[in-house]
C-alpha cells in the first residue's frame, strides 16, 4: 500500500489486517473502533451458533473478511443464483426472455454454470439481446418443464462468478502476500521464507503475483528491466520492521512477465547490486468447489444449519493454501561418473571368478575358472536348482529335447510321418518346401531356405508344433521371414548384415547393424513383420578391451577376435601374471588387449544414445561421454519438466556386437540423487487437502529403514508410528511457506482439532491396505503333512518343546491361548494317542511388547525363521537340516511387528478403509532436509504413496556394481 494520498480501503483493510500508514489519526481511530464492532457482532454471533473454544477467533481466524466466509459458507447465508423475471416462454424456438440481469452477457454464456428450475438442470447454450431483453436457449423445453412453470417452479440462474468466496475467489487477497529473508552471493539474490533464519531452504521457482504484498527483511525493490532501474520501491513498516512492495494487479497480462528484483547493498567491497529474475504471473481462480451437490449444501438462508463442514471449505476460508508437486520438487541436474571396470560384466565376461572351490551365491550364468583343474564352469539355474556345468567356451550349454530322429529333407520327412510315434520329435535339415499343408503350426506358406527346423508332435495329433528354426545367415532369413510362425526362436547361425529394419523384417529392438559373425535368437511378436531380437546362449561375450589400469587384472579374460568365428576362437584368462588358455582352440597370438570404452552401448527408455551427444526430449536432457583417462562414462541427466523429475528414464547397456546382452543401470545411475521440496509462492493457487493416509509402515530400526522395503515410512521416532489407537489418520501436508508453528501452521492444527469434533471432510479418502503377504509355512507342518512348499523365503519353526501340551481338553489360558498339542479324541493321554496340532498363529497372535524389559514379558519369539533349499528334502529336525543346508537362518521378517505395519482391520473389516478425520497429523508436504522434527512422517517422493496421484516408479534401490 504504497498510496501516496491517504485513502483507506476497507477491503484491502479485511484483507491483510494493517492499515494505511497516511491515515491520519482520526481515520485510524474510526478502524480500529469499526474493526473492534465487526469482530465483537462476529464472535457473538459464532458462539451463539456453536463455534466456540477457548480464544477461538483469536487463534483461527485472523481477519474479519476470513470469519465473514466462515459464517457465511457454514451457515448458508447467501444464495450463489439470481432469479430474473421472466417475461416469455417461447416452445417454438426452444428460448426464454428474461431481464437483463447481472453477469448474463450474450456471447459470454460460458460464464454461467447452469439454469435451474426446481431440481432440474439446464445448460445455457446462447445468449443474445432482443431489445430492453435477453433471449436465453437451453436446448429442447419438455412438455414437463412447462408443467413446472405453470405451477409456479422459480427460474434460477447459477452464475459462479456471482458466488462469494472461497466459491469462487477471483481476487487475490491476501493469499499470495509473502515474508521474505534475503541473501546473496556475489550479484545473485537468494529469497527464504520468514521463518528461515538459517537460510536453509531458498526459494528455487522464482514467481511473484501481480496484485501482492511483498515484505523483505532488506530494502528490495522491482524493477521491470534487466538494467535494474526502480520501478517500484520499498515502503518500511516499522511496527513490523520490514520493508515491503505492493505489485500492482493490472501490471500482468494472461501469461505473466519477466521482472527483476534487486538489492542495493554495500555487503561487497563496491556497492553491488544483487539482483533475481523474477516472473510476475496474474493470479487466476483455484476454487475447486465445482461440485453442484457440494454448493447447493450450503444453498439458501440457514440452508446449511445443522449440517456438516468440510474441512476444505474451512482451509480455503482461511486463505490457506497446500503445495503442487510440479511447482515444488526440485531435482538437480545429476552428475555421476560410472567406472567401466565396475559396469562391463553386466554384459560380457569380462573378468571371471578364480578359484580351487565353487564360488558362494551364485546367479545365472556366472563363470568360474578352477585353478586347481583348469576347468572353465557356468552356473545354471535349473528350476531354482543350479549347478555348475563344464563348458568349451563358446559353446552354448542350451540343449533341444533329447532323442530327436532327423530326416535330411522334407521329402524324407513326409514319408516316414505315418511310422512316427506319439509325442516325437524331430529335426528336418533342410526345410526347402516345407509348407502349410505339412500341418506345422503358424508355417504361413512354402519356405524357401534351406534352413532347418525342430518339431513335436504332442500326442497323437497330425499337427506338429515347431521348437526352433534355424538359418545359417541373414539372408536366408529375410527370403522366409514373413512365413515363419509367431513366437517360436530363429536362430541365425551368421547374423552378419542383419538389421533394424530389412525388406521383410524390423527388429524393433536392434538398434545397429550387426557387423560380425554370430549367433542370435528372433522371435516375431505384434505383426507379421515385427521381430524382437534374444541372446543365443547364457553365455555372454568377451569384449574386444582391456580393463581399464596399466597392467591385465587376476581373472580378466580375453578372446582373439582375429579369428572371425567365435564359435572357433581362442579363450585365455589373466592368472598369475600369465594368459593361461581355458578352451581348446588353438591360440595364434600372444593377448595384448587394450581400453576400448566404445565396446558398451547406452539407451535411455530404448532409445540408443550417441556418445558425447546430448539426448533431448520435451522432458529432459541426457547424455554420457566416455573419459578414457579416468577409465569411466561421465554421464549427466537434467530434468526440463516436474515429469522429468518424477519418472526418470531408464538407463540400460549392452554389448556392441550383437546388442542381445543387456543390463538396467537405472538405480545405479540415478544413485544418490536428491529430491527436495522448495517453497514456492505459486503455491498459494493450489488449495489445501486433507491427504489419504496411505498406510504407514513404522521401520524398527535405521538397518531396516535403509533396506528401502517400506513404501510409506516413519523415519522419526522408530517406534512411535500409527498402531490400532491411530492408525487411520489424515496428513495435512503443509509447504515450506509455512514455518513450522507460526500462525498458518496453528491455524491448521486447531481446524483439524477443533473443527473434526463437530464436522466432517466431504468423503475421506480411501485408504489402500497393503498388499496381503502369505504368512511363513510352518516348518513341522510341512514335513508331517508333506505339505507343497509355495514359497521357499520365510518358514518358521516353532518346536513342540516351546508349546504346552494338555492331555485333556483344557484350553491354555494368557498369552499362549490355543497354542498347545491337544488329543484328537477324549481319552485318557498315552504316548501312542494320536494328537494333532490346533489352530495356532505363531505371528499374529503374539504383538510386540514394547514395554517390557529384554527376556520379560510376552513379546520374545522363541522359533526361527529359515529358508528352504528347493534341492534338499527335509528331514523334519530342524538341526540336521540346518547343518546339511536343506534350510539356512533368516532374519524375522516385519511381519513380526505387525500390528504397527497396517491398519489392523484391514483384512477384516472394510470400513476400515475410510481414514476417520478426527484423527489428524500436521507435516511438512516431505521430509526435507533439517526441516523435519520427530513426528514428521517420511514421505518418499518417488513412491506412489508419496503422492496424491501416482505419477512414477519407485527407484530408490541401489545396484551394487558387479
Amino acid at each position: 500500500m504504497t498510496l501516496q494520498t491517504p485513502v483507506f480501503n476497507v477491503s484491502e483493510f479485511e484483507l491483510r489486517n494493517f492499515t494505511n500508514p497516511y491515515l491520519t489519526p482520526d481515520q485510524a481511530t474510526e478502524v480500529s473502533l469499526t474493526e473492534d464492532r465487526v469482530n465483537g457482532q462476529l464472535d457473538f454471533l459464532a458462539q451463539m451458533l456453536g463455534w466456540n473454544g477457548p480464544n477461538y477467533w483469536g487463534d483461527l481466524a485472523s481477519t474479519v473478511d476470513q470469519k465473514r466466509q466462515l459464517l457465511g459458507g457454514t451457515f448458508g447465508v447467501y444464495n450463489s443464483f439470481l432469479i430474473p423475471r421472466v417475461y416469455e416462454f417461447r416452445n417454438w424456438d426452444n428460448t426464454i426472455v428474461v431481464d437483463r440481469v447481472p453477469f448474463l452477457v450474450p456471447n459470454r454464456s460460458t460464464q454461467v454454470a447452469r439454469l435451474l428450475l426446481d431440481e432440474d438442470v439446464y445448460t445455457i447454450q446462447s445468449v443474445t439481446t432482443e431489445g430492453d431483453k435477453y433471449v436465453v436457449s437451453i436446448g429442447e423445453l419438455s412438455d414437463e418443464f412447462f408443467v413446472k412453470v405453470a405451477n409456479g417452479a422459480p427460474l434460477r440462474v447459477d452464475v459462479p462468478t456471482y458466488r462469494p468466496a472461497p466459491f469462487y475467489r477471483d481476487k487475490i487477497g491476501a493469499s499470495g502476500d509473502y515474508s521474505f529473508v534475503c541473501g546473496y552471493a556475489g550479484e545473485t539474490l537468494t529469497l527464504y521464507p520468514a521463518w528461515d533464519t538459517q537460510k536453509s531452504f531458498s526459494f528455487k521457482f522464482s514467481t511473484l503475483f501481480a496484485g501482492s504484498v511483498y515484505y523483505f527483511d532488506q530494502p528490495i525493490y522491482l524493477s521491470l528491466e534487466e538494467g535494474l532501474s526502480p520501478y517500484l520501491l520499498p515502503t518500511y513498516n516499522s511496527d513490523q520492521g520490514l520493508w515491503y512492495i505492493q505489485i500492482p494487479s493490472d501490471i500482468a497480462d494472461t501469461v505473466g512477465f519477466t521482472a527483476y528484483l534487486a538489492w542495493a547493498h554495500t555487503g561487497a567491497t563496491e556497492a553491488d547490486n544483487a539482483s533475481l529474475e523474477v516472473l510476475i504471473q496474474p493470479w487466476a481462480n483455484p476454487s475447486d468447489w465445482s461440485d453442484f451437490n457440494v454448493l447447493d449444501n450450503f444453498r439458501g438462508v440457514w440452508g446449511n444449519k445443522g449440517g456438516v463442514l468440510p474441512f476444505n471449505f474451512v482451509f480455503d476460508s482461511l486463505s490457506l493454501h497446500g503445495f503442487d508437486e510440479a511447482q515444488s520438487v526440485v531435482l538437480d541436474p545429476i552428475k555421476r561418473s560410472l567406472q567401466f571396470n565396475e559396469i562391463v560384466n553386466y554384459v560380457y565376461y569380462q573378468k571371471t571368478t578364480i578359484s580351487e572351490i565353487s564360488p558362494p551365491a551364485p546367479d545365472p550364468g556366472d563363470l568360474w575358472w578352477n585353478s586347481d583343474t583348469g576347468v572353465l564352469s557356468v552356473w545354471l539355474d535349473n528350476n531354482l536348482c543350479g549347478n555348475w556345468v563344464e563348458i568349451e567356451y563358446r559353446q552354448s550349454p542350451r540343449q533341444l529335447p533329447p532323442g530327436a530322429i532327423h530326416f535330411d529333407d522334407v521329402l524324407e520327412f513326409r514319408a516316414a510321418i505315418g511310422s512316427l510315434s506319439d509325442n516325437a520329435v524331430v529335426q528336418i535339415n533342410n526345410i526347402f518346401g516345407l509348407n502349410f499343408s505339412d500341418n506345422i503350426v503358424g508355417v504361413q506358406g512354402t519356405i524357401q531356405s534351406t534352413g532347418v527346423v525342430v518339431l513335436l508332435r504332442e500326442g497323437n495329433t497330425s499337427y506338429w508344433t515347431p521348437l526352433e528354426f534355424t538359418f545359417f545367415n541373414e539372408a536366408q532369413f529375410a527370403k522366409d521371414a514373413l512365413l515363419l510362425p509367431y513366437g517360436t526362436p530363429v536362430t541365425i547361425s551368421d547374423s552378419t548384415g542383419l538389421s533394424p529394419s530389412g525388406l521383410t523384417y524390423k527388429v524393433s529392438n536392434l538398434p545397429i547393424t550387426i557387423t560380425g559373425d554370430y549367433d542370435v535368437i528372433l522371435r516375431k511378436h505384434y505383426s507379421n513383420d515385427n521381430w524382437e531380437i534374444y541372446p543365443d546362449s547364457i553365455l555372454k561375450y568377451i569384449a574386444y578391451s582391456a580393463l581399464f589400469g596399466s597392467s591385465p587384472e587376476e581373472g580378466e579374460m580375453w578372446w582373439e577376435f582375429v579369428n572371425s568365428d567365435p564359435n572357433s576362437r581362442a579363450t585365455a584368462i589373466r592368472y598369475q601374471e600369465e594368459w593361461v588358455g581355458v578352451n581348446t582352440f588353438w591360440q595364434t597370438a600372444t593377448p595384448a588387449p587394450t581400453l576400448d570404452l566404445g565396446v558398451v552401448l547406452f539407451y535411455s527408455d530404448g532409445v540408443l544414445l550417441e556418445d558425447g551427444v546430448a539426448y533431448t526430449t520435451d522432458d529432459y536432457i541426457v547424455s554420457y561421454t566416455s573419459n578414457p583417462a579416468e577409465g569411466a562414462y561421465e554421464f549427466s541427466y537434467t530434468p526440463r519438466t516436474f515429469k522429468g523429475k518424477v519418472q526418470l528414464p531408464a538407463i540400460t547397456i549392452s554389448d556392441s556386437l550383437t546388442t542381445t546382452y543387456r543390463a538396467d543401470i537405472t538405480e545405479l545411475t540415478y544413485s544418490g540423487a536428491r529430491y527436495y521440496l522448495s517453497p514456492n509462492v505459486y503455491n498459494a493457487e493450489t488449495p489445501l487437502r486433507l491427504w489419504k493416509a496411505e498406510a504407514l509402515q513404522v521401520a524398527e530400526t535405521v538397518a531396516h529403514l535403509n533396506e528401502n522395503n517400506y513404501s510409506n515410512p516413519l523415519l522419526a521416532d522408530l517406534n512411535s508410528g500409527p498402531g490400532p489407537e491411530n492408525w487411520e489418520k489424515y496428513f495435512v501436508r503443509l509447504p515450506l511457506e509455512y514455518g513450522r508453528d507460526d500462525a498458518a501452521w496453528q491455524k491448521v492444527s486447531l481446524v483439524c482439532q477443533n473443527f473434526a469434533y463437530w464436522g466432517s471432510s466431504l468423503d475421506p479418502e480411501k485408504m489402500k491396505c497393503p498388499p496381503e503377504d502369505d504368512l511363513p509355512a510352518i516348518y513341522e507342518e510341512l514335513f508331517l503333512y508333506n505339505e507343497p512348499i509355495p514359497d521357499y523365503t520365510y518358514v518358521y519353526s516353532e518346536p513342540y518343546l516351546y508349546s504346552n501340551v494338555a492331555y485333556f481338553n483344557v484350553v491354555e489360558p494368557g498369552v499362549y491361548q490355543d497354542s498347545g498339542v491337544f488329543p484328537a479324541s477324549d481319552i485318557q493321554f498315552d504316548e501312542f494317542s494320536e494328537a494333532e496340532l490346533i489352530t495356532y498363529d505363531p505371528l499374529h497372535n503374539r504383538q510386540a511388547d514394547v514395554t517390557s524389559p529384554v527376556n520379560e514379558g510376552y513379546g520374545e519369539w522363541v522359533g526361527q525363521y529359515v529358508n528352504i533349499s528347493p534341492c534338499t528334502e527335509l528331514t523334519g529336525h530342524l538341526t540336521t537340516d540346518l547343518l546339511t543346508e536343506a534350510v539356512t537362518p533368516v532374519a524375522a521378517p516385519v511381519w513380526d511387528a505387525s500390528i504397527y505395519k497396517f491398519a489392523p482391520t484391514c483384512e477384516s473389516a472394510a470400513a476400515s478403509y475410510n481414514v476417520d478425520a478426527n484423527h489428524y497429523k500436521v507435516g511438512y508436504a516431505y521430509f526435507v532436509a533439517d526441516a523435519s522434527a520427530a513426528e514428521d512422517a517420511f514421505f518418499d517422493i518417488s513412491k506412489e504413496a508419496s503422492w496424491r496421484y501416482p505419477v512414477n516408479q519407485s527407484k530408490t534401490s541401489d545396484l551394487t556394481p558387479r
